[in-house]
C-alpha cells in the first residue's frame, strides 16, 4: 500500500474532525437545542461520507498501481477514524469538564423531544412517564456512553466505506 494512501487519509481525518469540532462549537455558541434536532445527524452524515469520499478519490488518483479494495477503503477508514476520534474527544471535553452545566441542558432537552415524539405514538401518560424516568437515569455524555456512540458510529460509516471501496476499486484485468 502506497504511503500516500495513508497520508491523505490521515489528512483528511484531521480536517473532518476539525470540521466536526466546528459545528458543535458554533452549536454550543449559538443554540445549544440543535444538538437535539434530527437533521443534525443528516448534516454530519453528509459531511463525513462526503471528505472520506474525497479521500479515496484522491488516493485513486495518487495511485500509480491496481487501486485495490484495501487501498480503496484505507482512506476512508483513516478519514472516518481521526475525524471522529477528535469529536469524540472534544464532545467529551465540553461536556464533562468546560461546561458539565450544557450536558445537563442538552439532556432535559432530549428529554422533552422524547416526550413529544412518544405522545406523538400515542402513548398513555404512565407510558411516557415510565418511559421517560428510565431516559433521565442515562448519562449520554458519560465517558461509556460516549465511546459506545464512538464505536457504533465507526461501525455504521465503516459499513458506508465498504460500499464506498466497492465501487472505486480498480478489478485486475488480467484474471478476468
Amino acid at each position: 500500500m502506497e504511503q500516500s494512501t495513508k497520508k491523505l487519509g490521515t489528512s483528511y481525518g484531521m480536517y473532518l474532525g476539525i470540521a466536526l469540532i466546528l459545528i458543535t462549537v458554533l452549536i454550543y455558541a449559538f443554540d445549544v437545542s440543535l444538538m437535539t434536532e434530527w437533521y443534525m445527524f443528516f448534516v454530519n452524515l453528509i459531511l463525513i461520507v462526503t471528505l472520506a469520499t474525497m479521500a479515496v478519490k484522491k488516493s485513486k488518483a495518487a495511485s500509480t498501481s491496481l487501486f485495490s479494495f484495501k487501498e480503496a477503503f484505507t482512506p476512508y477508514f483513516l478519514t472516518v477514524f481521526i475525524g471522529l476520534l477528535l469529536a469524540t474527544i472534544f464532545t467529551l471535553l465540553l461536556f464533562n469538564v468546560i461546561d458539565p452545566e450544557a450536558a445537563e441542558t442538552v439532556k432535559e432537552l432530549t428529554l422533552e423531544k422524547q416526550a413529544e415524539m412518544l405522545e406523538g405514538f400515542g402513548m398513555t401518560e404512565e407510558q411516557i412517564n415510565a418511559g421517560m424516568a428510565e431516559a433521565a437515569k442515562q448519562d449520554n455524555f458519560s465517558l461509556k456512553n460516549i465511546a459506545i456512540s464512538f464505536g457504533g458510529q465507526l461501525i455504521f460509516f465503516s459499513i458506508i466505506g465498504l460500499i464506498v471501496a466497492l465501487i472505486f476499486r480498480e478489478k485486475d484485468k488480467t484474471n478476468a
